[in-house]
């Protein structure tokens, strides 16, 4: 599903998306389309992050950590003004001139309500890196 995530915005966005999986194959017990909802709103949130004058660098890294799976999506944007950051997950908030500031506050519902959690790392005028980790659910 992550996969294809990454093949929808690499076929439709000049900015290639790296995708990595040290991951044969992974099970969650979720929804499917919230897990496309989550993984779309993060690939695109990092597109929109990277400055029209830079060359866009985009990764998607999926790890197993044992109990649970974490999903990276990292880029080479603008970064979240230290000011900002408290507020990226409030409802309606935006840092961007067009949305309604839904979209990373839909994404950590979502991924609350699978059991998991989402945090990010940034750094100004360096880019940012979003975590998403999932229960995983054993095939045995």
């Amino acid at each position: 599903l992550l996969s294809h995530c990454v093949d929808l915005f690499n076929e439709t966005d000049s900015t290639e998306i790296d995708f990595k999986s040290q991951v044969p194959e992974s099970m969650v017990y979720y929804d499917r389309e919230h897990l496309v909802r989550i993984f779309n709103n993060l690939i695109k949130n990092a597109l929109q992050a990277i400055p029209h004058n830079r060359e866009g660098l985009i990764s998607v890294e999926i790890t197993d950590n044992v109990n649970d799976y974490v999903v990276k999506v990292q880029d080479n944007g603008s970064g979240i003004p230290v000011d900002k950051i408290d507020k990226i997950f409030v409802p309606n908030f935006t840092t961007k001139s067009k949305g309604m500031g839904l979209g990373l506050s839909m994404v950590k519902s979502m991924v609350e309500n699978a059991k998991g959690e989402v945090w990010f790392e940034t750094e100004e005028n360096v880019g940012t890196t979003f975590f998403v980790r999932l229960p995983r659910v054993d095939n045995d």
